[in-house]
């Protein structure tokens, strides 16, 4: 489509035009390009006729159209070398002590957006692929309860409910059992199905009255349904985007969505521009990568910002922090799995 020489030209004013965010002019370019003014001003009206550049108005330089970042991105993107002062940040960011997986998503979030300026976005392992392992009810008293869930062995999920006025004191371990029988150790996908199929004739043969048990089912496990979403530098968004973009932000469950379905199942790091994502999020840019979540899967981290970021060094940047990120993933599963063995068997561990 392009000669190397013009590549080279479209490649250098996108470099320069994230620097300063001013046109590109061809004596800037002729001490990097061995061509004349001429030569370069001809290729540069050559990448403008195809849509690769645009004439600014209040100069007589060019800058990328959003076709030509597009064209840079899929041909010839390559890593940046990460600065060392980011590379110290990152790693300094994570130096602490884990307490939850929480506090490592969100870590990563606030990072990215620290660093950037832009908007970061971290999700969990998708809710669907998720397994139910363990499933208990503590009772508090007679009005309410405890319903404890583990998910891929590792994750508590944990909701508060109000005991059903008609429950006698064995509903409860009915209920448990059944959960224990018909729902553990399936995925969160098949636990969605089999509500609305199996479980409501089930609770028949259990309770005389059902409609407030398949209410309490719906409630308990609703939130195993939602997306673990972590979303920093929101504010961030008005300063390249617009407040639609702000507004969409605000749905976390939108925003997983969307940002899931941009990604391919096979792919690591995946860049969309605003034509993809315009109606949704306006004029920006996207980056995304996953990294992996020990013993359950694969995360993903996405960073938002204005067409015209500098992707060299963000690409970089955001395959650093999920590096980092998976490492202490890695320490953090760990830990809990060696405490869980000592736990489950050591005899002189209270149970």
């Amino acid at each position: 489509m392009i000669t190397q020489r013009q590549s080279d030209i479209l490649n250098l004013i996108v470099d320069l035009f994230v620097q300063t965010h001013e046109p590109v002019g061809s004596k800037s370019l002729q001490e990097m390009i061995e061509s004349s003014s001429a030569t370069i001003r001809n290729d540069m009206a050559r990448l403008e006729k195809i849509g690769l550049l645009e004439k600014a108005h209040t100069s007589s330089g060019r800058k990328p159209s959003l076709a030509g970042f597009k064209y840079v991105i899929e041909h010839s993107m390559q890593e940046g070398r990460l600065d060392e002062a980011d590379a110290y940040q990152v790693i300094k960011a994570f130096d602490f002590e884990a307490f939850k997986l929480e506090d490592l998503l969100q870590t990563a979030s606030r990072l990215l957006a620290d660093m950037t300026g832009y908007t970061a976005v971290t999700l969990d392992v998708e809710a669907k692929e998720q397994t139910l392992t363990g499933f208990k009810i503590v009772q508090h008293s007679s009005h309410d309860a405890l319903a404890i869930m583990v998910l891929d062995a590792s994750k508590p999920v944990t909701i508060q409910f109000a005991i059903p006025k008609n429950f006698l004191s064995r509903d409860l371990l009915v209920l448990e059992n059944l959960v224990n029988e018909r729902l553990l150790n399936k995925s969160v996908l098949e636990i969605h199905y089999k509500l609305r199929t199996e479980i409501p004739q089930v609770v028949q043969k259990y309770f005389v009255t059902t409609d407030n048990v398949l209410d309490l089912f719906e409630y308990i496990f609703s939130e195993l349904f939602r997306e673990s979403v972590f979303i920093a530098g929101k504010v961030n968004s008005l300063s390249y985007a617009n407040l639609k973009t702000y507004q969409f932000l605000d749905n976390n469950q939108e925003v997983a969505n969307l940002l899931r379905r941009q990604m391919q199942e096979d792919e690591m790091t995946h860049i969309d521009l605003a034509d993809q994502l315009k109606q949704d999020l306006g004029q920006v840019g996207v980056i995304q990568q996953k990294f992996l979540i020990p013993y359950r899967g694969f995360g993903q981290l996405s960073l938002i910002g204005p067409v015209e970021m500098d992707y060299r060094r963000l690409i970089s940047l955001i395959k650093l922090v999920s590096k980092v990120l998976a490492v202490k993933l890695g320490d953090y599963y760990r830990y809990l799995n060696s405490n869980h063995y000592e736990v489950e068997k050591g005899d002189d561990y209270v149970r």
